[in-house]
């Protein structure tokens, strides 16, 4: 293919302007949803995106020569938009080129080169490739929710007229196998039959959609719950005006990661600041740009920047929006273009908050605690439990316990099955997977737990729930007697240590509260199954510790500052080493086990609470003759010995190697 080869030569010389044109960008206009580093980011993905389009085409053996031809010129063109050098992208704005939406664009650049070489002579092939590139990409963004299908359709009508049926959907299949093929080959495996079904559509002129239908569309990477779309119906509609006629841009990667109900807000201050306004484009590309950032060499949503728009959108719904001195939304108009461009207009206060904070977590995390302070003083944490950037990371590591937790299914009684703060998913995964049938429900007090949740099952098509409730209060979500079987999996530690049960944390008596919250809800012959962390039996042993670097004294000394569950106690022995109590020594080891990043968080639980003879008689003595234990051991989980190993000996009082203590407690009961 000449197109090809051409791109293979083109460091010798540029001779087609499309070429020229691809080669000499020198802005970088590309969909931050696809790439794994905005600093990686180079200009030159435009032409290998191209290059790779026209790679797609080339697999097309079968094709006409016509229909290769025309496809392979309107792959060529469409993407010219993107390119050029500043002052040709300058010359381009000034005749009121659009070069965000870029097939339109591309489309005004193509028609101005042939009209240049091909003034008096029109022909038809160029007619369909002009049409061809203005609608190029329209049926993805249809499949997005981004474009309503009828836009397609002139372009669709022109092909049937001059080209015929078959040789019609031929092309739209081709052109859209290589503009998405060319993005990602797994991309294109994902869509393939929506894509198929979108060119039925269309060739049947069936333009049918509701407005709820295409929100959902928006929203696919989010993973609100049909009832959710329901439940601001009334806002989806009040939408109508916004959407109708008008294409929208970059708007999944942009807001994919706010709840629904903030994304209806963006949505209609954008519609308010519209009214009136011929516009044809909502181009969300600023937004997609501040909503991202690099850490630890990979794109990440940039959370201390979107807590501050969630604390905006909260002001705007208690009327209070010109109030927030860090932020405001503003939309920006381009009448020639007719395109519009909403984002957020950060305050210099805003701004020094967010950099503050980002340029903390590159220094080191374990003294971060300040910058938890800092956001919950401006009231920017969604709740106690906001782990901020590491919040995936985190949720990750719950679920790599997968293995240790698969005993709980031994143990599963009923089919009305409730996971109180699921973490990751892990068990409610387990749980569907490999017993069938049940009626599994997750439960977390967590708005960052409960939106990752609900992604995950819209990604993996999961038929398990998540809802948010108090587990103190589970009589206020459940019916009395409603429950077979309910899982506690290294979630008690954390009421414990988080929730200031009668104006104190650390405090036990959370956990009878707990404890009776679930009988409550449990029916008659159900369980309670418990898997959580303990404290040695002998608690008057003592053990050394030789780190095998500075950091771990570095550690156990901000531990001990840090650390608020009880005093821990320790004496320095040498350089590298300390003698400690052994429930001092394993509470300072299950934070140091979890890593620099996480201290933050861990650092305000505590682990190990009660022995394991303490655990049965403090259960038997809050619930009476009510229950009977059925089960309950002890164990050592192998993932602190295998994270352990590297940084430290652990050794008895006499200086031998001895293994670390048992960790877990597993204890079931059953309600009688």
């Amino acid at each position: 293919m000449k197109s090809l080869d051409l791109i293979q030569n083109h460091i010798s010389k540029v001779n087609d302007n499309w070429l020229k044109y691809l080669t000499e960008a020198e802005e970088i206009h590309q969909n931050l949803e696809y790439v794994h580093s905005i600093e990686s980011v180079q200009t030159n993905h435009l032409l290998m995106y191209v290059k790779r389009t026209l790679e797609s085409l080339s697999q097309f053996h079968g094709l006409k020569g016509t229909s290769k031809r025309l496809i392979e010129e309107v792959l060529k063109w469409s993407e010219v938009a993107k390119g050029g050098t500043i002052r040709q992208r300058d010359i381009w704005r000034k005749k009121g080129y659009n070069l965000i939406a870029h097939n339109e664009g591309s489309a005004d650049i193509y028609i101005e080169e042939h009209l240049l070489t091909d003034e008096k002579n029109q022909t038809n092939e160029k007619m369909i490739i002009e049409s061809l590139i203005r609608t190029h990409g329209l049926i993805g963004q249809y499949i997005r929710g981004e474009s309503e299908l009828i836009k397609s359709k002139p372009t669709k009508d022109l092909l049937l007229r001059m080209l015929g049926l078959s040789e019609t959907r031929t092309i739209l299949y081709t052109l859209n196998y290589c503009i998405i093929n060319g993005v990602s080959e797994n991309l294109w495996n994902h869509v393939n039959e929506k894509v198929e079904k979108a060119i039925d559509q269309l060739l049947e002129d069936n333009f049918t959609e509701s407005l709820m239908t295409r929100v959902q569309k928006l929203r696919s990477k989010s993973g609100n719950a049909l009832q959710e779309f329901e439940y601001y119906s009334k806002e989806l509609e009040d939408l109508k005006e916004l959407m109708d006629g008008r294409e929208l841009w970059y708007v999944e990667p942009a807001l994919h990661s706010f709840s629904l109900e903030d994304f209806l807000a963006v949505m209609t201050l954008t519609q308010k600041e519209l009214r009136n306004k011929e516009i044809d484009h909502i181009i969300f590309e600023d937004m997609m740009k501040q909503i991202y950032y690099d850490y630890k060499n990979g794109k990440k949503v940039n959370v201390y920047r979107k807590r501050i728009i969630e604390k905006y959108f909260e002001d705007c719904r208690n009327g209070k929006a010109e109030e927030n001195p860090r932020v405001k939304f503003v939309v920006s108009i381009d009448d020639r273009t007719k395109s519009a461009y909403p984002y957020f207009q950060f305050t210099g206060l805003g701004e020094s908050l967010i950099n503050f904070c980002i340029e903390a977590e590159k220094v080191d995390m374990m003294h971060n605690r300040a910058v938890v302070m800092l956001l919950d003083y401006f009231e920017l944490r969604r709740d106690a439990y906001d782990r901020f950037h590491n919040e995936e990371i985190y949720l990750e590591n719950m679920n790599s316990a997968a293995d240790d937790k698969r005993v709980i299914l031994d143990w599963l009684i009923g089919d009305n099955i409730l996971d109180i703060g699921p973490g990751g998913g892990v068990m409610l995964n387990m749980i569907e997977e490999e017993t069938g049938g049940k009626n599994v429900i997750g439960i977390d007090i967590s708005e960052n737990v409960i939106e990752s949740l609900n992604k995950k099952k819209q990604a993996e098509n999961k038929s398990w729930k998540v809802v948010k409730g108090d587990a103190l209060n589970l009589s206020e979500t459940f019916p009395p007697n409603s429950l077979d079987t309910i899982i506690f999996s290294s979630i008690i530690h954390e009421l414990y240590s988080y929730i200031p049960f009668n104006g104190k944390r650390f405090n036990h008596d959370v956990i009878a509260e707990a404890l009776k919250s679930a009988f409550s809800v449990l029916k008659p012959g159900g369980r309670m199954i418990i898997r959580d962390g303990i404290m040695t039996e002998n608690k008057g042993l003592n053990r050394i510790i030789r780190f095998r670097n500075e950091e771990g004294i570095h550690f156990l000394k901000q531990y001990k500052n840090d650390f608020k569950g009880r005093e821990i106690k320790f004496e320095v022995i040498s350089s590298n080493t300390v003698k400690m109590p052994i429930n001092d020594a394993m509470e300072a080891l299950y934070t140091y086990t979890w890593g620099e990043e996480s201290y933050v968080h861990e650092v305000n639980e505590q682990f190990g609470y009660f022995t394991p003879n303490e655990y049965k008689s403090y259960i038997l003595n809050t619930l009476g003759d009510h229950v009977s234990i059925i089960e309950a051991r002890n164990y050592l989980q192998e993932g602190y010995t295998n994270n352990l190993k590297d940084k430290l000996e652990f050794l008895d009082e006499n200086g031998k190697n001895v293994p670390l203590p048992d960790s877990t407690f597993f204890i079931v009961i059953e309600k009688k």
